[in-house]
């Protein structure tokens, strides 16, 4: 369970930004933060209707937006307090096994270009199962970003502020791989996920999202799905949910 307290340099830095417009959300905050253990924990709150007092009590670093920013902007806003070399960026929709923290240091110690580490994902009341794997490279259909860990030690890469909480990600993890940098996947650990528990409450989120496509086919030379395909067209061959079986 997290625990508010003084600030270890020690500690991984946990960034969760929140949008919570409904009781339901509060209760799976609660779930995740009780799930993350020892952290330094920032909550960029993106101007929540509700939950701010429950949110400003647990964090040790509370951020609240004056307007609601999106998901993109507010990582970028934890990112800037972080204190520690790794970061985790997490839901609020989540709940983490007990072991990350430990599987997150030997998934780092195996090879320095590894950038982010991510974990195997199953729905929200499966209960845990654990493999042996830590594939670096080759799993990034898998490297998914409701929970992962980085390694700020080469470089810090922020998302790109012009996407609104669709496609960041996407982009966040081209601009990596793009650098020479990896990802890492495994399922020593691993995270329960409820499923788009905020999006419906976001304004215009169709529209946007549409928006954030023809920003990435722009910037990228294609769509997405039409990148990752290109790079990586064996992982394609798989079922998305499959790949996440041990």
């Amino acid at each position: 369970m997290h625990k508010k307290s003084s600030k270890d340099s020690n500690k991984i830095s946990l960034i969760m930004p929140c949008y919570i417009a409904k009781q339901e959300l509060v209760e799976l905050t609660k779930n995740a933060v009780e799930s993350f253990g020892d952290v330094e924990l920032i909550i960029i709150d993106d101007n929540s209707p509700q939950g701010g007092g429950y949110l400003r009590s647990i964090a040790d670093i509370y951020v609240k937006n004056k307007e609601n920013l999106g998901y993109g902007r507010s990582v970028n806003r934890g990112l800037k307090l972080a204190t520690s070399q790794y970061i985790a960026i997490a839901n609020n929709d989540v709940r983490i096994s007990s072991n990350w923290q430990e599987v997150t240091e030997e998934v780092f110690s195996k090879d320095e270009l590894i950038y982010s580490c991510h974990f195997r994902m199953t729905p929200y009341d499966e209960p845990f199962k654990y493999g042996n794997t830590i594939a670096i490279g080759g799993r990034e259909r898998w490297c998914h970003a409701s929970f992962f860990v980085i390694n700020k030690a080469k470089v810090l890469f922020y998302y790109d502020e012009e996407y609104t909480n669709t496609y960041d990600d996407w982009d966040l993890f081209q601009t990596v791989r793009s650098s020479g940098l990896k990802q890492a996947y495994t399922d020593k650990a691993q995270f329960q996920h409820k499923d788009s528990s905020t999006i419906p409450y976001m304004e215009n989120h169709g529209i946007k999202n549409k928006d954030n496509l023809e920003y990435f086919k722009d910037k990228w030379g294609m769509s997405a799905e039409e990148l990752f395909a290109k790079d990586f067209p064996e992982q394609m061959k798989v079922n998305w949910r499959d790949g996440f079986k041990l």
